[in-house]
């Protein structure tokens, strides 16, 4: 069952991942201004994190295969609209309702993945080959997409990419259980369960303070990943450079992110010494970029990479570590949408400084002050118990 459900996460990985060469230069071919592409580009974010903050419930309530399955189905349709329509609000519209079925589908896979794990160090396992699957996903597709706009035109492909995503829904329909077997026993042993019965989910998890640093600390990653997400094409872009190059350095952040997630014998590290250490090396990297340490940026994006790749499974293993299964939905609902505010705020931050070295201070400190407040909030809670 786990091997189905990476396979159906490296298609919806793989698809979404080869957009990201496209959306641009179609909306340029529409007639769309500079300004408006960056607006219909933050909607997506903006509309995910709206259905975050409503998945939760529904996700732990029903089967979570009907989200994946339907969601993924009505998503290949809404990329296909994409490729069909020929003006701007109708794209737009498109692109909304595709963040908002997305934002059902990526809690509803995190979750089901970790109820297959039966112990925390199986569960870190887990996390960091959901991690493996997602980053070779990431890596090629990109350069997927840019062969398809190449050979079939940019309306043509997102017809394509909305075919594969309808056809992951329907694997996804055919070979995933509606029960993983033995989650609603183990849930049904659960203390919290019982300590917890009578809450709605959503606030049963937002008052659980052992979840928090995996919240803060998803926030921070992301708000720096937005950084150089911004900062790098147009560094590139000011030395003259070629795209090509700002594709390369992106492929080695992934390659950096693939070593770390290769070294499965620290799954068997405490999860919380491996989210500290992530974020502390990170904290300095940027702090270096922020600075102008003359460190090649080819080694630096592969250093961050390996720093994300370190962290997204730990964040993730904590949030199962420290949450009932019966709660898995909610719990990946609102890690998303913190997930979903980190990327929302980094490009508008980064756009209005207009400074390489600030945008690179402001990362800093939001990951070092994170990181900090994580070994503060270790402190006062050690010892207490859920």
């Amino acid at each position: 069952m786990r091997v189905l459900l990476f396979v159906v996460l490296f298609l919806v990985s793989f698809d979404m991942h080869a957009q990201t060469p496209l959306l641009a230069p179609y909306l340029n071919i529409l007639g769309v201004s500079a300004a408006m592409i960056g607006f219909v580009l933050g909607g997506y974010a903006i509309s995910n994190l709206t259905g975050n903050l409503l998945a939760g419930p529904f996700l732990d309530r029903y089967p979570k295969k009907w989200f994946i399955s339907i969601g993924l189905i009505l998503a290949g349709v809404m990329l296909i609209g994409q490729g069909v329509v020929q003006h701007t609000e109708g794209f737009f519209a498109f692109r909304l309702m595709l963040g908002f079925l997305m934002a059902f589908v990526s809690p509803a896979c995190s979750a089901l993945l970790g109820e297959t794990g039966k112990t925390a160090v199986e569960q870190g396992q887990i996390m960091g080959k959901k991690g493996l699957v997602l980053t070779s996903a990431g890596i090629v597709s990109p350069a997927v997409g840019s062969f398809l706009a190449v050979k079939f035109g940019y309306s043509q492909s997102f017809i394509i990419l909305g075919y594969i995503m309808m056809i992951a829904g329907v694997f996804a329909w055919l070979v995933l259980p509606v029960r993983v077997a033995g989650s609603e026993l183990r849930a049904s042993l659960s203390p919290v369960t019982k300590k917890g019965k009578g809450k709605t989910s959503l606030s049963a998890v937002l008052e659980n303070r052992l979840l928090y640093p995996a919240f803060l600390g998803g926030f921070a990653i992301i708000y720096a990943q937005g950084t150089i997400i911004y900062e790098v094409p147009l560094l590139i872009q000011k030395q003259g450079l070629s795209p090509a190059v700002t594709g390369l350095l992106f492929s080695l952040k992934g390659l950096g992110a693939l070593a770390i997630l290769c070294q499965f014998w620290l799954y068997k590290v405490s999860v919380e010494q491996r989210t500290f250490a992530g974020l502390g090396v990170l904290s300095l990297l940027l702090y270096t970029m922020a600075i102008g340490v003359a460190i090649p940026l080819q080694i630096m994006m592969f250093l961050l990479g390996a720093c994300f790749g370190m962290l997204f499974p730990a964040l993730a293993t904590l949030l199962t570590v420290h949450s009932p299964r019966e709660l898995y939905g909610s719990v990946f609902s609102i890690y998303s949408a913190v997930l979903s505010m980190g990327a929302v705020l980094s490009p508008i931050i980064a756009g209005l400084l207009g400074n390489w070295h600030h945008s690179y201070f402001i990362a800093f400190f939001v990951t070092a002050g994170v990181c900090l407040a994580g070994g503060i909030h270790r402190l006062l809670l050690s010892g207490v118990t859920r």
